[in-house]
């Protein structure tokens, strides 16, 4: 709680935003709010100029850190998911197991990642990101630790789930805090930076995982993961401030009507409409996701889409092993350099991220100011797309370089639903999980019965199915968005929160 020493405060330090919770100054309790203070025409509180706590109006900086810390939280959660298909082979010989037992182990962490999001990522929207993230990623650790001790692997596969299901949280909120910090203009190069820090994990993990399994055991492989999220703990806990905006502005009505007496309400609550101008209740947060998936046509076509490109991914991680090592005669060690071809996928879709974040930069500046449509972040999907959708079938290793077409829907989504972005992004993640835990399941199976090109040949037939979606959004603009509930609402949000912060602020300077 605040003190009478932090109210006399005017100016806050970032880093004293991160120990105090309830942060009132002179000028909050001074400001001049609309209405009158009663139950029936209460204050209606918003952020104020040059306001410390505004996530909008941190410095240039700290938004910077930030995003680079939300990318590093992702990298150890992205990391630890694929980094176990490096131990397989070890764990089902140390435990006396069969492969594909042993290979639940990679599917059951990513299972994780399909129904706790709908529960972290809403409980983030109703107690805020910080509290969520801490807490989900110290139970993270804890069963890490545990992992490198497992007797059994019935316990190890339980410990892999739990795992998964709590650390999926850093995927919802980490990416939200993005939409929570940044304009819109400046949103695609932060997402591009904030890409970068995890965007090689998934393909370091099976090369570490298969390294350090080979020379020391699957036990040190595990210990190295575990050490991985205790960093990313560390990180966050230091690092990572409380950034949603309704949070905010809602813990900062009922302070300030705890101490004056009068009725306050949050900006955000009041003109979206909620009883009392109060925030939605709990169930209301918690049931969001499946209202967002079931109702909005956008969020259920672009998580197909992502899905396709996620379960591609982990197809390979399963399948290259069996490629190299049992087909072609490859060591252990040598059957990690076949994961080069992903980092070299990698690396050109970071180049095409950024030349593509220069084309919407000229787009911008042919706006003179103005927001550029949502849509505008599809185009190089739309360029992305025939060609990724041909990859698996053609050069296996190569296929990487589809997973950067998951970043501008990512953005699109994030553009369009704003406040709502973790919601949003919980149903993709949810798919791609499934799609992700599922695949490598049946890559022995698949190997034995129609052979290895025909095997590789699913995942091309999946993209070529997904390939008009980022066409469709794209051709037909705002007119999709229009219809949409969510989208209008998360909309209106936007132009608020347009109106309070200047958009001419230099990026970088």
């Amino acid at each position: 709680m605040a003190t009478t020493d932090h109210i006399r405060q005017t100016r806050i330090s970032g880093l004293m935003m991160l120990a105090i919770r309830d942060i009132v100054t002179p000028q909050m309790l001074e400001h001049d709010y609309e209405g009158s203070g009663t139950p029936e025409d209460p204050y209606i509180v918003m952020f104020l100029e040059d306001d410390p706590p505004d996530p909008m109006a941190f410095s240039v900086w700290v938004r910077w850190l930030l995003c680079l810390a939300a990318g590093y939280v992702t990298f150890s959660v992205a990391f630890i998911s694929s980094a176990f298909s490096g131990s397989i082979r070890d764990v089902y010989q140390d435990l006396g197991a069969s492969p594909e037992s042993a290979t639940l182990g990679l599917s059951l962490f990513l299972l994780g990642f399909v129904l706790s999001p709908l529960l972290w990522a809403p409980s983030s929207e109703h107690f805020g990101r910080q509290i969520i993230l801490l807490c989900t990623s110290t139970i993270h650790v804890a069963l890490n630790i545990a992992a490198c001790f497992s007797p059994t692997l019935a316990i190890l596969l339980v410990l892999r789930l739990l795992s998964g299901a709590f650390g999926a949280a850093t995927l919802t909120n980490s990416g939200a805090v993005i939409a929570d910090i940044f304009h819109p203009r400046q949103r695609g190069l932060a997402i591009t930076v904030y890409a970068l820090v995890p965007l090689f994990a998934p393909v370091l993990g099976p090369m570490v995982g298969t390294y350090v399994s080979g020379v020391w055991g699957w036990r040190w492989s595990m210990a190295v993961m575990a050490l991985l999220s205790m960093t990313a703990l560390a990180v966050a806990a230091l690092v990572l401030p409380e950034t949603y905006a309704p949070f905010l502005l809602d813990r900062r009505a009922r302070r300030l009507t705890k101490m004056t007496g009068h009725r306050y309400v949050s900006s955000m609550a009041a003109t979206g409409g909620t009883k009392g101008g109060q925030r939605p209740s709990l169930v209301t947060t918690l049931s969001r996701p499946f209202l967002l998936a079931a109702n909005e046509p956008i969020i259920s076509l672009l998580a197909l889409y992502q899905a396709v490109v996620f379960g591609t991914l982990y197809f390979m991680f399963a399948a290259l092993p069996l490629v190299y090592t049992d087909m072609l005669g490859w060591t252990r060690e040598q059957s990690g350099l076949s994961l080069l071809g992903f980092v070299v996928g990698m690396a050109l879709s970071v180049v095409f991220a950024i030349c593509d974040n220069a084309r919407y930069g000229r787009a911008l500046e042919r706006l003179n100011g103005e927001v550029a449509p949502p849509e505008t972040r599809l185009a190089a999907c739309c360029l992305g797309s025939p060609g990724s959708s041909t990859w698996p079938r053609v050069c296996p290793s190569a296929s990487a370089s589809s997973w950067s077409q998951s970043a501008p829907p990512t953005m699109y989504l994030v553009d369009v639903y704003t406040i709502y972005a973790a919601s949003a992004l919980t149903v993709c993640i949810c798919g791609r999980a499934i799609w992700g835990a599922v695949f490598p399941l049946f890559v022995r199976s698949m190997f034995a019965s129609i052979g290895v090109m025909w095997s590789l040949a699913i995942p091309a037939v999946l993209s070529l199915i997904c390939l008009p979606f980022p066409f469709v959004f794209y051709r037909f603009g705002p007119a999709i968005p229009a219809r949409c509930r969510y989208a209008g609402e998360a909309h209106m949000a936007a132009q608020r929160a347009r109106q309070r912060v200047d958009e001419d602020t230099p990026l970088l300077a």
